[in-house]
């Protein structure tokens, strides 16, 4: 009996030895699964705390709209409340308030259309006087744009392009043409064109003509560029009205597309006029311009890239101080620069894009690898410019 009682006992610890023992597994196993996943998401935040910010899905419902967000111009509300999300990104309310510039559609079917259409008249128009305004035979109108050098329409081309890589719309529709003074869509205009002395087969680049456009002025919060101060954020921009936040947003993708194309010859020329024109920010800005429905208009990008990329050294000082006044930006502009900067293949991505489009590409050329490297450079210089205006907030 007391030997049978003995083997109860015995069996009872082996079972409760059993259980601590699983017991003991399952705990150790629940707290490996727990480490692992400290050290993920660790992992994640570190590498991309700003971006995960910006791909973040905002429900937009009554809550999340101002109180008096239906108010038009000349009426203002708090900024920090309704207009900027975490300090540092433009609302999604806000954003959607700003429609695309250019449908994708529109572009497709505008380019179609153009491509190799017959030029009627050939005038003069579109700004600089070595550009022309062209009306084609069904009526539509273009800017035609003949650079000193192949290198400004590869400018002006690619520079297209990188935008729609950003999502940025405010550049009107583009294609290419080649001056073949007897094909059909140049031959009308063949006197007009000699008259000019355009090289035959020069390749052009046409863009969509924009009617009742009028000039812009540098905003009074990026007009202080001679201090070296932020300007653009969310502690000192307030009771503003809906309509002037809403082209401060475009400003900010404007800021990060003259960074990354190294574009002098619009906001960064009149930082540099300061040194001897004091007023010069008080100015209409070169190759910017307005629609009727307040959409900016990016023009004439013949110095971005190619020729913006060759004469860095004269003008980098003033990119990077324009690119410091901003510390606010559209979640979809950083989760773009986002995707560039972790493919680490900006300039093969835009390459790719561009020939896909254009039948001229080859002929026309591209970015020499030292340019490509120089894109991927500065993709990484804006990435890391936002990474401190979010620690900075």
């Amino acid at each position: 009996m007391r030997f049978e009682i003995q083997i109860m006992n015995a069996g009872k610890v082996k079972l409760c030895a059993s259980l601590f023992m699983w017991l003991g597994i399952v705990t150790w196993i629940g707290n490996v699964k727990l480490h692992l996943w400290f050290v993920f998401v660790q992992q994640s935040t570190e590498r991309d705390v700003v971006f995960s910010v910006a791909n973040e899905q905002v429900n937009i419902s009554k809550r999340h709209a101002p109180v008096n967000a239906g108010l038009r111009d000349g009426k203002t509300f708090s900024i920090l409340d309704n207009a900027i999300e975490h300090r540092v990104f433009w609302s999604s309310w806000l954003d959607g308030l700003s429609t695309r510039v250019f449908g994708v559609e529109h572009e497709r079917k505008w380019r179609e259309q153009v491509r190799d259409a017959r030029v009627v008249v050939l005038e003069a128009g579109c700004g600089r006087p070595t550009n022309r305004l062209a009306t084609f035979a069904d009526g539509t109108r273009a800017c035609v744009r003949y650079g000193i050098d192949a290198d400004q329409v590869l400018g002006e081309t690619l520079s297209y392009y990188l935008a729609e890589l950003l999502g940025i719309s405010n550049l009107p529709p583009l294609v290419l043409s080649k001056l073949n003074l007897s094909s059909e869509q140049w031959a009308s205009v063949r006197g007009n064109i000699e008259a000019l002395g355009w090289s035959p087969n020069a390749i052009v680049s046409l863009t969509e003509f924009i009617p009742n456009v009028t000039g812009v002025f540098i905003p009074l919060h990026l007009r202080k560029q001679q201090v070296g101060a932020l300007q653009l954020s969310a502690e000192n921009i307030s009771n503003m009205t809906v309509t002037y936040l809403v082209e401060l947003m475009q400003w900010s993708d404007l800021i990060l597309f003259d960074y990354l194309t190294a574009n002098f010859d619009r906001i960064v020329s009149h930082i540099f006029s300061l040194q001897w024109d004091a007023r010069v920010m008080e100015r209409t800005t070169n190759n910017l311009l307005k629609t009727v429905n307040g959409h900016l208009l990016f023009i004439d990008n013949e110095a971005g890239l190619v020729h913006g990329y060759r004469v860095l050294d004269l003008w980098e000082r003033y990119h990077r101080l324009l690119l410091g006044s901003s510390c606010i930006f559209r979640r979809s502009t950083v989760r773009r620069v986002s995707e560039l900067k972790r493919s680490g293949n900006s300039a093969k991505r835009l390459c790719e894009l561009y020939r896909a489009r254009e039948p001229l590409a080859r002929e026309l050329g591209s970015l020499s690898e030292e340019h490509a490297i120089t894109l991927q450079n500065r993709i990484d210089v804006v990435y890391k410019h936002i990474r401190q205006c979010t620690e900075i907030m």
